[in-house]
């Protein structure tokens, strides 16, 4: 019995990801597909347009059996922690036999070439990266001609160039990590790749396969609801608009800007320093530019560099609002994710859940109220630390939504979705 494992944000579930499903599905012969989704907070580090609970219905309206919640410790991180997190997650599961992902090239041997490498860090690669970084170049840009350039040399057939090309596809990006995150934990799930059609990860323009980005965009406009509509599968419109007539979205970046103002102001560079990715006296820039700023765009221009990018300094950013700092990252990466948060499932998804309990190597969550006795602080510290995690980007988030909506501990009283 073959089960395809999905890494997701669904922010929100659109047409691609209608069609990823669907190929997924089909490509794997697969009797269940199994979601591991950010939670309220994304990769990029940004809140997600609507919540955790509303974009797992979304997938299982469309096709999902399965909705797990990705930690937020490895929902809002860099690419490697984002998918190591997400795969160790699904082989935790004990039932995932595929992973499948979207890319921009259909290469999957030359995907799992640049895996290996990073994995490796062969000694040629190493200096010439250090080469490019001590010239000044960006961390993403130096890494891709290093690869490029130690595989143009060792495999004499590859275009250097489109090695170079490969490795800056945003889709190509997480598909090489997921392929390091399956070498480097040595797991038996198998990966399969579906090439993206339409438009880009960044692409802004509403097409036939419009992306996440171009779809979120639309918001700005008075008229988004008949804007957006074709770009979406018709449980994922229908959601959309019951969540924001009920005052829970769309939240966007903008609504971070005054608590973030004003912590940064009241923090010291030194509360600053501890902070999990804050390096080389980015403490005392940040400092700088909380004064100095008078918007989030503003201050994140005062801060970003050639090393630390807008999307860097945008996690960074949750890194402080959610004090995450290096001393619990670090024990965070030590155990992987330690539990498995459902947040909805289907028919389908209730069979697969009971294989999963007889075989998952971690603890399943699927009614929070149980998790004071499964987590106490004194026997599981990591994990409890993990999962209040969780909890609290649950109770931030909420704030952003309509007066009425803002009540916390919403984790403790939300079930999981469950669809007929």
């Amino acid at each position: 019995m073959s089960i395809v494992g999905i890494v997701a944000e669904y922010n929100p579930f659109h047409n691609g990801h209608l069609y990823h499903l669907d190929q997924a599905r089909m490509a794997t012969g697969a009797e269940a597909v199994v979601c591991v989704m950010s939670g309220n907070f994304v990769q990029r580090g940004e809140p997600a347009i609507i919540d955790k609970w509303a974009r797992a219905e979304m997938a299982l309206r469309c096709g999902a059996d399965l909705v797990f919640e990705l930690p937020f410790c490895f929902a809002v991180r860099s690419a490697y922690n984002f998918a190591l997190g997400a795969v160790q997650t699904l082989d935790r599961t004990g039932v995932v036999t595929h992973i499948c992902f979207g890319a921009e090239t259909p290469d999957l041997p030359l995907l799992q070439q640049i895996a290996f490498i990073l994995s490796e860090e062969p000694e040629e690669f190493r200096t010439r990266l250090k080469a490019l970084l001590d010239q000044g170049h960006n961390y993403p840009l130096a890494r891709a001609s290093a690869v490029s350039s130690y595989l143009s040399y060792h495999t004499r057939t590859l275009d250097p160039n489109q090695v170079l090309t490969t490795m800056m596809g945003p889709n190509n990006i997480l598909a090489i990590e997921y392929l390091r995150a399956l070498r480097e934990t040595k797991s038996s799930i198998v990966p399969v790749l579906v090439p993206r059609v339409g438009s880009g990860y960044h692409d802004t323009s509403l097409t036939s396969y419009a992306s996440a980005t171009a779809i979120r965009g639309a918001f700005s406009d008075p008229n988004w609801d008949k804007l957006v509509k074709p770009y979406l599968p018709s449980p994922s419109h229908e959601i959309l608009l019951r969540e924001i007539d009920q005052g829970k979205g769309p939240v966007q970046e903008k609504h971070l800007e005054p608590v973030l103002l004003a912590l940064l102001r009241r923090m010291t560079a030194s509360e600053l320093a501890a902070i999990h990715d804050i390096t080389e006296g980015l403490e005392h820039r940040i400092k700088k530019a909380a004064r100095q700023s008078n918007s989030l765009i503003h201050l994140k221009n005062l801060v970003k560099t050639k090393r630390y990018n807008l999307t860097r300094i945008n996690r960074i950013l949750l890194y402080v609002l959610f004090n995450l700092t290096k001393t619990r990252a670090a024990s965070f990466d030590e155990t992987g994710p330690a539990y498995l948060r459902l947040l909805g499932l289907s028919p389908s998804g209730q069979k697969i859940l009971l294989k999963i309990k007889s075989k998952c190597r971690i603890l399943l969550i699927n009614r929070v109220k149980t998790v004071n006795k499964l987590l106490s602080p004194q026997s599981h510290p990591v994990a409890r630390d993990m999962f209040d995690l969780d909890v609290l980007a649950t109770d931030i988030y909420s704030l952003f939504f309509a007066e009425a909506q803002r009540q916390g501990g919403r984790d403790y009283t939300v079930s999981p979705i469950r669809i007929r």
